[in-house]
């Protein structure tokens, strides 16, 4: 009787539904892994975007305050980039030059609060730090939201940018 060497049709299927549970695990792992990651890069942008304003003002740089202007959607509280701008507010600023820095749609600005110590009149979307000091008188903090994680930034009085 001669020796018959391969595989069976059931070894085959098992193989493969082996494999594809391994696909279907990693694809999931590196899935958290990318959220993970944007998280964490996401948050430190911001806080890296208002901090920058705040040292632009500081150091006097263009002889003017700075600010940064969220145009964050009212409904889904996103937006696709945020501006650096030179000027008392946004509205009067010194367009040309404007730093527009992208971020990562994916975030929500589910708090915004730059009142100080008076009601905002911009409905939270600027906040304006003083020449040569850094000051605001528009400090408060934002929430952040984004694949299930949250982190909030606090801008001080000071014109320091800290997150919590």
């Amino acid at each position: 009787m001669k020796n018959q060497s391969g595989f069976t049709f059931i070894e085959i299927i098992i193989t493969l539904g082996i494999v594809g549970i391994l696909f279907a695990v990693s694809g999931v792992a590196l899935s958290r892994l990318q959220q993970s990651i944007t998280s964490r890069a996401s948050d430190k942008e911001v806080l890296a975007i208002l901090s920058n304003a705040s040292r632009k003002a500081r150091h006097g740089s263009q002889g003017s305050s700075w600010g940064v202007f969220i145009p964050y959607n009212e409904t889904t509280r996103s937006t696709g980039t945020i501006t650096v701008f030179s000027g008392t507010s946004y509205a009067t600023r010194t367009a040309v030059n404007d730093l527009v820095y992208s971020v990562n749609t994916d975030i929500h600005f589910s708090s915004v609060n730059f009142s100080g110590t008076a009601p905002d009149a911009v409905n939270d979307h600027e906040i304006v730090f003083n020449a040569l000091t850094g000051a605001t008188t528009q400090y408060g903090s934002l929430t952040l939201e984004w694949y299930g994680s949250t982190r909030i930034l606090n801008v001080s009085a000071d014109g320091i940018v800290s997150r919590e």
